[in-house]
Formats: C-alpha cells, sequence, structure tokens
C-alpha cells in the first residue's frame, strides 16, 4: 500500500453504519411500541355500543335548570359508564330516583378491607327500602378483584375504573372515598377514609346508638 493511499478517510462499513445509526432507531420504535402497547392495554375500553367506558355527560333530562354537576355536596353527581364484574355496563344515572351509596375502593387499601363488611350489611338491610350500594375499583384486573368480592361475599354490583379517569372526575385524594347520592341524584354528603364499625353498646339513655354509615344511609333514605 502506497503512503497515498494509507493518507485516505476510511469509508464507513454498512456493519459501523448501522451500529451507529440504525441500531438505536430500532431501540426507540421498540420502546414507543411497548408504551403504545401498555396504554392500549390500560385503556378504559369501549362499551358494546361503541361509547368509551368512563366519565359521560350527564343527560339533560336529568339535569333540572342552573344545576351543578361536580363531585361535591350539593350538586349533582358526575355521570359515568363502566363495565361491572359480571359483565354488565353500568351508568350512574341508570339509579335516578333511587338512593345510592358509591363506594371507591381496592383490594391493596386495607380500611377498604375493613369498612367493606358494613356495606354488605347495609345493602342487605336497606336493599328492600330502593338502596343501591355500588363498589366502584380503581384501576385493578379482574383476576385480582373477582377473589376480594368471593371472599366477602358482596352481593352489589362492582364496577371497574380500568383507568382512573372517574376517580380523577371525583376528585378523590385517597381511598377509600363515599358518595352519598339523593333520589334526585344530589350527592348529600360525602365521606374520605374509613367508616368505623358501631361499637356495641348503649348511651346513658339506654339507646342504641347509630353508626355514621347508617345516620349517612338513613339522609338519602328519605
Amino acid at each position: 500500500m502506497t503512503d497515498d493511499a494509507a493518507d485516505l478517510p476510511r469509508q464507513p462499513s454498512r456493519r459501523s453504519f448501522a451500529r451507529r445509526w440504525l441500531y438505536p432507531v430500532a431501540v426507540v420504535v421498540a420502546i414507543a411500541g411497548v408504551i403504545w402497547w401498555i396504554e392500549a392495554r390500560d385503556s378504559g375500553g369501549v362499551s358494546s355500543t361503541g361509547e368509551r367506558y368512563g366519565p359521560v355527560d350527564l343527560p339533560a333530562a336529568l339535569v333540572p335548570a342552573g344545576a351543578s354537576i361536580k363531585a361535591e355536596e350539593g350538586a349533582l353527581a358526575p355521570d359515568f359508564l363502566l363495565e361491572a364484574l359480571n359483565g354488565d355496563e353500568t351508568r350512574l344515572s341508570d339509579f335516578r330516583g333511587q338512593p345510592v351509596v358509591l363506594n371507591f375502593w381496592a383490594t391493596w387499601c386495607a380500611p377498604c378491607r375493613k369498612e367493606m363488611p358494613q356495606f354488605i350489611e347495609a345493602y342487605d338491610v336497606h336493599r328492600d327500602e330502593g338502596l343501591v350500594v355500588v363498589g366502584l375499583n380503581l384501576q385493578e384486573s379482574e383476576s385480582i378483584i373477582r377473589p376480594f368480592v368471593d371472599d366477602f361475599g358482596i352481593n352489589f354490583p362492582v364496577l371497574i375504573d380500568r383507568d382512573g379517569e372517574v376517580g380523577d372526575d371525583y376528585r378523590l385524594l385517597g381511598l377509600p372515598a363515599t358518595y352519598f347520592i339523593g333520589r334526585d341524584g344530589v350527592i348529600e354528603s360525602l365521606f374520605i377514609g374509613p367508616f368505623e364499625a358501631e361499637v356495641q353498646g348503649t348511651n346513658v339513655q339506654g339507646a342504641i346508638g347509630q353508626s355514621d354509615l347508617e345516620e349517612r344511609i338513613a339522609e338519602i333514605l328519605d
């Protein structure tokens, strides 16, 4: 090889080009694909009618003139469409005309586990009066939810907020959270945190005390 040939710049090989440019691009594309797959898997999904699960507009016929729709006391409860654990599709507004206890929970939430028997008992006691209890699970899979439901013997509707959008719409600050909704769709009260089980006993007058949960249910049953 002559000195002139040795001084010429070397041309990059195809293997060097692939290593420098094609491989990084392929890695970026692969990462983007994984992110897309995760988002698609975790999305709320769509109903049998093609409507997306999650928050939905409250039907105009159910909104009195001047009424406010927001997740706070004195306002109409925001509507949503979600799939139930049994495969049914449920709108909150389907229960208009009935008092509703809407409880947000998750299996990993220890206080949720502690208070759940109270909701089951309240539903058993007041269902003949029209009370509806809705357990709204936040972002867990059916395989996780179902054993919990079976273990506790939950017999009221359990809905799944797969992407957490309904929880966001209700401005949740933590779990558990419970909304007490009157027959007119208005949130009568809300409670953040667990309900404590009633301590059996009597006051000085000999009357058995009513639990906080029972008092709030009584308000929406009127």
